[in-house]
């Protein structure tokens, strides 16, 4: 498209300020807003923005032990205008990063994960198709709206909550983020949506658009949205679902018709090596202090924390979902139950295929899959119990750092880590009236 018509475009649909969206290693979404009248000139030569954003944590503060200081660069985003997308009154984009030098730059990790799935298309011929299932509240004044449960009818009507919901998915639609389904879940006022599958850079990139969106348009009624892992105690979680097929010439490669969970040799090798690197793929797919608030031992919290799979077993990290009948070649995936919305999707779809990828080049054999409540199952290691250990089977795991290469997860690291040490200086209520009276 060029220039002149994204103008024409823009100002036909009242919009005159342009963002540019990217994702830090804290995991926080992160814009430049750009005037439209400055548009030639930020298409052909983008804006620049300091290197050292990357490396903020959630709180606020500089990650000290990384690479990306105050002393460092800036780089270059420029907006692609292949994800352009109008929510008035903005126009919203992904940008791409390049260093001054034009090239890309190696802490873009939507470069990143580009670079992976097309170094895998060459090699091995093989594709991904993958969805996200986005958990959420629904809150106003930090509370839930409703007391319904799961699936109840009454979760989608009785207050403006239903506007809600149906002007957020017909806006998604509107810009070609396909909403298959709106669920009610298990918490009052918690929703999830299912996005229709696509490639792993466009899944992640609909995430990016559904979190800002939806803040946008809740705010239209008062309401807030909540992605954290676990806002509220006494009720269940939000997860990031991930669902993932592997394609090569139009065949699903994860199905055999010849086995009883429908899973091919390369499958079953793709699985191993997800339960290999089990552990260090958790920090980065429950990347917060809170996200391991929601990983607890109670099965009605619905969170796995015990390494293993099975068909629909909901207990275990990854679910083999039963295929429908008519189409199992088709829907035959793995779903990978650990990962969170604080999670960032490029990052982590980079570490989860190259985990299974790992499994298939080595010819790593899955264990025997479990078909018991996996959290009665004493015989099943358990994912790290917190962020700080999560962080080091991570670099521990110099495999698995390998292939994600380790300037990306040293920086990881280092923002985590300060995260950790700016949660630890914190006084709890909690603590404050535990021993108050020492």
């Amino acid at each position: 498209m060029e220039y002149t018509d994204i103008l024409k475009k823009l100002k036909s649909n009242g919009v005159d300020t342009l963002k540019i969206d990217f994702v830090d290693y804290g995991g926080f979404i992160r814009s430049k807003a750009e005037d439209i009248d400055e548009l030639d000139d930020i298409l052909e030569n983008g804006t620049s923005t300091a290197m050292a954003i990357m490396n903020y944590t959630p709180a606020g503060s500089l990650a000290r032990n990384g690479n990306l200081g105050v002393n460092s660069d800036d780089f270059i985003i420029i907006p692609d205008i292949s994800t352009l997308s109008i929510v008035q009154p903005y126009a919203i984009t992904i940008g791409k990063m390049y260093d001054k030098s034009g090239r890309p730059w190696e802490h873009d990790l939507r470069w990143q994960l580009t670079n992976t799935l097309t170094k895998i298309k060459n090699e091995f011929n093989i594709d991904f198709i993958s969805a996200f299932e986005y958990e959420f509240y629904v809150t106003k004044e930090n509370k839930p709206l409703n007391d319904v449960s799961c699936y109840e009818v009454g979760g989608y009507y009785g207050s403006s909550i239903d506007k809600f919901l149906i002007e957020l998915k017909n806006t998604l639609k509107g810009i070609g983020i396909g909403v298959m389904k709106t669920l009610k879940e298990c918490g009052p006022s918690q929703y999830e949506f299912n996005i229709r599958h696509s490639d792993p850079i466009k899944t992640s990139d609909s995430l990016i658009f559904f979190k800002e969106i939806s803040k946008m348009i809740s705010a239209k009624y008062n309401y807030d949205i909540n992605f954290m892992p676990k806002p509220f105690k006494e009720y269940p979680g939000s997860g990031l679902h991930l669902n993932l097929s592997a394609w090569s010439n139009g065949n699903n490669i994860f199905y055999s018709d010849k086995d009883d969970l429908k899973i091919s040799e390369i499958g079953y090798s793709f699985i191993a090596g997800i339960i290999e690197h089990a552990k260090s793929l958790t920090a980065i797919a429950a990347p917060t202090v809170n996200s391991y608030k929601r990983l607890v031992r109670i099965p009605d919290m619905w969170a796995p924390v015990k390494i293993g799979y099975g068909s629909n077993n909901r207990s275990t990290i990854l679910r083999i979902p039963t295929p429908r009948f008519s189409s199992m070649s088709r829907d035959l995936r793995l779903e990978y139950r650990v990962p969170d919305p604080a999670t960032n999707p490029y990052l982590l779809f980079i570490a989860f295929i190259s985990a299974g990828l790992d499994g298939i080049e080595r010819g790593l054999k899955a264990p025997k899959p479990v078909s018991d409540n996996a959290y009665e199952n004493k015989e099943l290691e358990e994912i790290p119990r917190d962020l700080n250990e999560a962080l080091t089977e991570l670099k521990k795991d110099t495999r698995l750092v390998n292939l994600i290469g380790d300037k990306i997860i040293n920086e990881f690291i280092a923002v985590k880590k300060q995260e950790l040490e700016e949660y630890n200086s914190v006084i709890t209520d909690w603590e404050f009236n535990v021993y108050k009276n020492l």
